[in-house]
């Protein structure tokens, strides 16, 4: 048995073994190096001290009593917040889910078409382009399709009209995606 993990300790280096945890840096910059707690808190304390020294004049004036005026409340069920108040509330504007969706969207376009500006590869340039095409194709062809398929059923004349505010409001996403892959997936 001995001889055994003789033979395995001679296999392993004493580079690859790894350092434990208990062990403590020592840098050979560090100021407090060779130096016990005790006089490291003396040394401490005494830059305090000089530090303070440029304050003295100041920390002699009396300190006036304050009377805080700020009213805290006892009962359980108030939570105090700046966000509670109604200056908060009064210039707060709906948020939009939509516009914040599209706006990561047309991010998220940029970013790819940058990383395919950026890259050398054809073939990583080509998995770029198809996540592209993938990301507009979930975001927008599928729903337009699904669209073009519901104006094609509808039989009613304001259905149809609203539909087709949908549908070009796809589009113009589309449209916008391919305009900013343009700019930014082709530079040279």
């Amino acid at each position: 048995m001995n001889q055994i993990s003789q033979t395995v300790d001679s296999w392993i280096s004493e580079e690859e073994i790894p350092v434990s945890t208990a062990l403590k840096i020592i840098r050979a910059n560090d100021p407090w190096h060779g130096m016990s707690e005790e006089e490291i808190e003396e040394a401490k304390e005494f830059i305090r001290c000089y530090i303070l020294r440029d304050f003295e004049l100041i920390l002699l004036i009396p300190i006036q009593p304050q009377e805080n005026d700020f009213w805290t409340s006892t009962h359980q069920d108030f939570l105090e917040s700046a966000f509670n108040t109604w200056d908060f509330q009064r210039d707060r504007k709906p948020f939009n889910k939509y516009a914040y969706r599209i706006r990561k969207i047309l991010e998220q376009v940029r970013d790819l078409a940058i990383y395919h500006s950026s890259t050398s590869q054809p073939e990583g340039k080509a998995n770029i382009q198809r996540r592209y095409e993938t990301l507009v194709q979930n975001e927008f062809r599928d729903r337009l399709l699904a669209l073009v398929e519901r104006h094609q059923r509808a039989r009613d004349e304001e259905q149809r009209y609203e539909i087709r505010k949908m549908i070009a409001e796809l589009n113009r996403r589309i449209i916008q995606c391919q305009k900013i892959w343009k700019d930014y997936a082709h530079w040279e």
